[in-house]
């Protein structure tokens, strides 16, 4: 399952626990059964309560399990992104180099050209 529809998944059941509370009979304080682990009719309030703590536990549970989850992807992400950095880095420097050396290359045929030229017009005053 994909994160986000974890989060959904997570949101909707909390969502029918909210709905549940408000929805409760107060008089019998017995919850609306809409809720798997909540008592049937006839329970008493303290089977409720735990009814409760139970449902209200597994979605503490699947949250923190969910944030694990991201973590770890997260960490995933963090890994391959300074890989990506490290590789990027590399190809810069390289492509630097060969910039650098194609560029005195270029300054040293200048220099070169330059002489040359100023051979030419000695001999040529000459």
């Amino acid at each position: 399952m994909d994160i986000e529809a974890a989060i959904s998944e997570l949101k909707n059941r909390l969502a029918a626990l909210e709905a549940i509370m408000r929805s409760d009979d107060t008089a019998s304080g017995r919850p609306n059964v809409l809720y798997e682990h909540f008592p049937a009719e006839g329970s008493t309030p303290e089977e409720g309560v735990i009814a409760w703590e139970v449902a209200i536990a597994e979605v503490r549970a699947d949250v923190a399990d969910l944030h694990m989850r991201v973590g770890q992807d997260f960490a995933v992400l963090r890994d391959e992104l300074a890989g990506l950095r490290r590789q990027r880095n590399e190809q810069f420097a390289s492509a630097r180099s060969k910039i650098l050396g194609t560029c005195e290359a270029l300054r040293r045929d200048m220099i070169a050209l330059g002489g040359r030229l100023d051979r030419l017009l000695e001999k040529r005053r000459a």
